[in-house]
Order: C-alpha cells, then sequence, then structure tokens
C-alpha cells in the first residue's frame, strides 16, 4: 500500500503528528480537567453552604441536613461533608465519612470568603478532590452553632466525567481540524520532497533511453540540490565516457583501416601478379611488413592503455634515480636528434630520488622527446630540465595547473621543443587517445596518437602530474611533476 516514497512520507507525518498530539492533548487534557474539576467544585460549594446554613438556621442537625442533600449529591456526582474546623467529618451524605478527619492544607481566597481546597483520602483509600466553605456559626434552638465547612468532594472521574462532557465537542473540533490541517501540511512537505526526485528519476531514465543532454535545475532542499548537481556532473561524464567511446571506436577503425588497405591491396598484388619482377615483390612485402607493425604498435599500445587504466600494470615500487634516468633518455636519442640536425641538450642538477617504476618513468620521458624530434626541424632545439620544487608558489610559477595536483616537495620535469607548436583550441585534446593535432603529418612518422595517454596514465600511477604550454609557431613544452620519495623529500625538506 505505501510503495511510494511520498505516501510513506505521510504516513510518517501523519503518525508523528498524531503521537505528538496525542501526548500534548493528555497532558493538557489532564490538567484542564483537574482545573476543571477543580472550578466545578467551586462553583457548586457557595450555593451548597448556603443551603446548609438555611437548614441549619431552622435548627436541622447535620445529619438531617445531609440527608435533605443526599438526591442532590447524587445528581451532581459528589458527595457533600459538614466539617467541622478541627477537621473531622460531622455528617456526610457517605456515611462511611463519619469521624473522620480531614486534613485542610490549602487556603485560596475568594469573593465569598476563604475556600479551603486540595486533595484528600477516602476512608476506602481513593484520592479524591475536595472544596470546603467556612460558615460562621449561626444561632439556632440552643442560641448558638459551632462554626463549620461545608465541603464537596468528589473522585478525580466523577468530578471529570461531567467536565469531560462539556469539553468533548471542543476537543472533537480542535482534533478534527488539526488533523486536517496536518495531513494538509504532510501532503505539501512530502510534495516538496518527492517531486525533486521525482524528477531526477524521470531524468534518470532519459538517460538509460541514450538522452545525455538533460540538465536538472533544483533550488531545494539542500540534499535533493546536491543530488541534482551530482546528476549533472554524472551525466556530463556519461555523455563524455558515451563519446569517448564513439571516438575510440571510431578512432581505432580508421587507425586498422589505413594498414589493412595496405596489406590486403598489396598481398592481392602479390597474389595475382600484378607485382611482377623481385623489386616489385619486395617493395609489397615490405609495406605489408611495416603496416603490420604498426598495427602491431596500435594493439600493444591499447592493450598497454586498458591494463594501466584498470589497475592490471602493478608499478614498481622502488628508489629511482631520476637524473640517470633523464640520462639514458637522451643519450639513447642523441644520434637520431644529430642526424635530423636538431641539438638536444640535458639541464639536470643533483636530483632527489622518486618512488616509482624506472622503466616507465623512462618510457614517459621517451615519449615525450620522441614526439619533440618528429615536430622540430632541423636547426631547431629540445631542451630537457629538472629541479625539485618545494613551495607551492614556485610549482604554481611553472605550471599553475600543477599547483594542488602534486604533493611538494616534488621534482619536475620539462621537455621543450622549437618546433610549430600547438595551437590553442588543440591543447584541451592533447592527452586523450587516438588524437594527433597534424594528422596527415603524423600518419607519415608511425604515430597512433596513444603516447601522451599511456603517459598521462603512467605519471598519475606515480602520484604526478603531466601538463603542455605551447605557442604556435614558437614551441611545446611538457611539464611532469613527481613527488619525491617520503624519506628523503622529508630529510631534503628540513634542511
Amino acid at each position: 500500500m505505501l510503495r511510494s516514497l511520498r505516501s510513506r512520507l505521510i504516513a510518517s507525518y501523519v503518525f508523528l503528528i498524531a503521537i505528538c498530539l496525542t501526548i500534548v492533548g493528555v497532558i493538557l487534557g489532564v490538567s484542564l480537567l483537574q482545573r476543571a474539576a477543580y472550578a466545578r467544585l467551586r462553583a457548586a460549594v457557595v450555593p451548597t453552604a448556603l443551603f446548609v446554613r438555611n437548614l441549619q438556621q431552622r435548627g436541622l442537625p447535620p445529619q438531617e441536613i445531609v440527608r435533605r442533600m443526599d438526591e442532590q449529591a447524587q445528581a451532581q456526582g459528589l458527595d457533600i461533608l459538614i466539617i467541622s474546623h478541627q477537621g473531622e467529618v460531622l455528617a456526610a451524605t457517605d456515611e462511611s465519612w463519619r469521624g473522620q478527619r480531614v486534613s485542610l492544607r490549602k487556603i485560596v481566597a475568594s469573593r465569598e470568603g476563604e475556600i479551603v481546597e486540595g486533595r484528600i483520602t477516602s476512608p476506602w483509600g481513593t484520592r479524591l478532590y475536595f472544596v470546603a466553605w467556612p460558615m460562621k456559626g449561626t444561632a439556632g434552638e440552643d442560641g448558638n452553632s459551632p462554626p463549620v465547612l461545608v465541603a464537596l468532594v468528589t473522585t478525580p472521574w466523577r468530578g471529570m466525567r461531567a467536565v469531560i462532557g462539556d469539553l468533548a465537542v471542543g476537543f472533537v473540533v480542535a482534533s478534527v481540524l488539526a488533523a486536517i490541517i496536518s495531513l494538509l501540511l504532510a501532503v505539501l512537505i512530502a510534495r516538496s520532497i518527492s517531486r525533486p526526485l521525482q524528477r531526477v528519476t524521470a531524468a534518470t531514465e532519459e538517460i538509460a533511453r541514450g538522452n545525455y543532454d538533460l540538465t536538472l535545475n533544483i533550488t531545494s532542499p539542500d540534499e535533493v540540490r546536491r543530488l541534482a548537481a551530482s546528476f549533472n556532473s554524472m551525466a556530463r561524464q556519461v555523455k563524455a565516457s558515451r563519446q569517448a567511446q564513439r571516438d575510440f571506436v571510431a578512432n581505432v577503425s580508421h587507425e586498422l583501416k589505413t594498414p589493412l588497405t595496405s596489406i590486403q591491396g598489396y598481398s592481392q598484388a602479390i597474389l595475382d601478379g600484378t607485382a611482377r619482377g623481385e623489386e616489385a615483390v619486395q617493395r609489397a612485402a615490405g609495406i605489408i611488413h611495416d603496416e603490420a607493425g604498426r598495427m602491431r604498435r596500435l594493439v600493444e599500445g591499447l592493450l598497454d592503455l586498458a591494463r594501466i587504466e584498470s589497475g592490471q600494470v602493478v608499478m614498481a615500487q622502488e628508489t629511482v634515480d631520476l637524473g640517470q634516468v633523464l640520462g639514458d633518455c637522451v643519450d639513447k636519442l642523441a644520434l637520431r636528434a644529430q642526424e635530423g640536425g636538431i641539438t638536444l641538450s640535458l639541464d639536470v642538477p643533483d636530483l632527489p630520488p622518486v618512488l616509482g617504476d624506472g622503466d616507465r618513468l623512462a618510457q614517459v620521458i621517451t615519449n615525450l622527446l620522441d614526439n619533440a624530434l618528429k615536430h622540430t626541424p632541423s636547426g631547431g632545439r629540445v631542451t630537457v630540465e629538472a629541479e625539485e620544487v618545494r613551495e607551492a608558489q614556485a610549482l604554481r610559477a611553472i605550471e599553475p595547473a600543477l599547483d594542488s595536483a602534486v604533493s611538494l616537495p616534488a621534482v619536475v620535469v620539462t621537455v621543450s621543443d622549437t618546433g610549430c607548436g600547438i595551437p590553442p583550441e588543440e591543447l584541451s585534446r592533447i592527452f586523450e587517445r587516438f588524437y594527433q593535432v597534424d594528422k596527415s603529418r603524423a600518419s607519415g612518422k608511425s604515430g597512433v596518437g596513444l603516447g601522451l595517454a599511456i603517459a598521462q596514465e603512467i605519471v598519475a600511477a606515480h602520484g604526478g602530474r603531466i601538463a603542455v604550454q605551447s605557442v604556435a609557431g614558437v614551441g611545446t613544452k611538457f611539464i611532469v611533476a613527481l613527488p619525491v620519495s617520503g624519506r628523503e623529500g622529508v630529510e631534503r625538506q628540513s634542511r
């Protein structure tokens, strides 16, 4: 029955309000009924006392007086007592009171005189309310009678029963109005909570249908607003992820299509005899071999990237001399730089060790140097520099994007070139897989567009960050920040 959140909220609000109203009603009702019972006794005691005085003035004894008032007492649901000022019950409509003593504890003033009221215990052990009115002695047949008190006594229930009858209609009306207002408030509150959630649910269903352009604009309550903000962020990420998947499939298809077309075409030429002569066959076989190698590099790069992203590749946790790694990478590519007429220089001071996988870090630096050499013309310069950074201000000066992303102290490595640079609109996509700034030029340099994506994942796995700065026509600088190995970094920072 209560399957929806809205119905459950309404039911819970109504239940809580009913409990609160019941508790408040009981406490308030008992207090009001007690006061009303005393007020009822006070209102009746004076006329009763005057009637008793009238009978007393006729010379009737107390027993005869209460006998005549017995019917009145039963009709009003109370007992009438005539009490001496010493507290002794002289006569009562209930004979069990005769001879008992009453403690007269509380005196309150009234327009008619002093009224005695309080709680007493009956001869049979019941707690009772009583109100008494003192009368001065009046002259009778003997010429005088002692002062007495006329008291009205009732049990709490007998005293309240008449009051309940008077207040019942008011209580019922108030309860009905309170229930209606509470129900309306519960519906409004439940609606204010459930409607935003229903909007989120509907938007989630739209996402499931493939509509990723939804944006929720919910202003309250705060928890649902944060949920909507998280949903919007999720929708953007899902949209980006889906777009990345589509781009990935398209890019893989494109990257595989070219070598497969070449392999199929040249192999067909060999099979049908179009490639005649040893030189033509050798040329076709060489192209097939190169394209097959390109496909192998593509597949290996994809597998490597997938393993790194999924955490299947466990990075070694060793103390790495980064200066030595940089030196080895520069030495391996020095001959290639010389053949291309490019000046390759290394400027690395004494660096603290970093904790990580030396081979993977060498893969990152080699990829950055390879890209720099590819895109730097003859006569240009490629420079590798490194420094230790201990202050956030210094890291911010090098690259603002790295300011809060890398724990300090850190080693910052920069690989800069004087190549053609990267257009500003391309910088945000430079680390996407398969993305190449100049497709026509890159295709002739055997690149598959996975190197920077792999480099970014390796650096992130070491707790570092990689960024790029470039000015079209001037050059490009890649910046890699890696945190210093724990103990060595603390010792250097303390110095």
